[in-house]
């Protein structure tokens, strides 16, 4: 094996620097991450960040003056930090962000409640507390870090969720997929909740002012039928994920939409089987859904 920059020891942060100038020069930049990864890591858990923190200083050095940063054989430094940023990037799950270190470093957050989870669609005992926590840790630091920490929290579900859509083998009923859908959905929910007015897309509804009955689409079904349309065109791949609230706010007759929806235990099929739905003398509308090819 050749000899590789990092070594199994504890690194300082003022060390971070050399070692990305280093990686720059490095011929096999994914080798040199998938050792560091192997062997560095564990007495480095904040490896990524430093490292993700050493190239954003090495581009604002090399924005002020040619002569910041002495690195042989480089004619585009910038391009060069980005492709490396991007390395890091595919290495790692974790987005740098301004946040507390309780927030960047919490496992549950970056490996489990934000990354592949796979009972949090049909669980709800699993929903509710994904939902609590993002609300814990929200409420744990300062009012201003609230909003760059739900986007970040939006920013790293979108990151992992395109990442196993690469491996996914069963994309139009994959529970991970569904409840990256449903997770995604919520974050932005609470973006919107927070986000001043004068920040807020210019034809966004005020969470106050909900559509007017005679603003809705008229339904001209049943309820059962409105909520089987929903859940056949998700499992088909039509749709992404959804909320219950949504459809109440545009449909009519659906003023109890969020009960029977309720998914009951995780069928492969359906997701789940919506015992309130489809009941013994209920005939179902529209078992004739067509999966979406795009999605296979």
């Amino acid at each position: 094996m050749s000899i590789m920059i990092f070594e199994e020891k504890k690194y300082e942060e003022q060390e971070y620097e050399g070692i990305v100038n280093l990686l720059l020069q490095s011929e096999n930049i994914e080798e040199e991450l998938q050792y560091a990864r192997r062997y560095t890591l564990r007495s480095n858990p904040k490896m990524f960040f430093f490292l993700f923190r050493a190239v954003t200083t090495l581009k604002e050095a090399a924005k002020h003056t040619n002569e910041a940063i002495q690195v042989s054989e480089l004619q585009n430094l910038d391009d060069t930090l980005n492709e490396l940023e991007l390395k890091l990037s595919e290495n790692t799950n974790i987005i740098p962000a301004e946040l507390p270190d309780s927030i960047l470093y919490d496992k549950n957050l970056s490996s489990n409640y934000l990354a592949d989870h796979s009972t949090i669609i049909y669980k709800q005992d699993d929903w509710r507390s994904f939902q609590n926590y993002i609300e814990e840790k929200a409420q744990s630091i300062p009012k201003g870090l609230e909003l760059p920490f739900l986007v970040w929290c939006e920013k790293m579900l979108k990151l992992n969720f395109e990442r196993h859509m690469k491996v996914c083998k069963n994309p139009t009923s994959c529970p991970q997929n569904q409840g990256y859908d449903r997770r995604i959905q919520y974050i932005s929910r609470l973006i919107g909740d927070i986000t001043p007015p004068q920040l807020a897309p210019i034809f966004q509804v005020a969470v106050d002012s909900p559509p007017k009955l005679s603003d809705k689409i008229q339904w001209l079904g049943t309820q059962k039928e409105l909520a089987e349309l929903f859940i056949r065109l998700r499992a088909k791949g039509w749709i992404a994920d959804f909320e219950p609230d949504t459809i109440k706010e545009c449909f009519t007759k659906s003023d109890s939409i969020q009960q029977i929806l309720k998914p009951g235990e995780y069928t492969e099929d359906l997701g789940g089987t919506f015992e309130q739905v489809f009941t013994p003398e209920y005939v179902s509308k529209f078992h004739g859904v067509m999966p979406n090819p795009k999605r296979n």
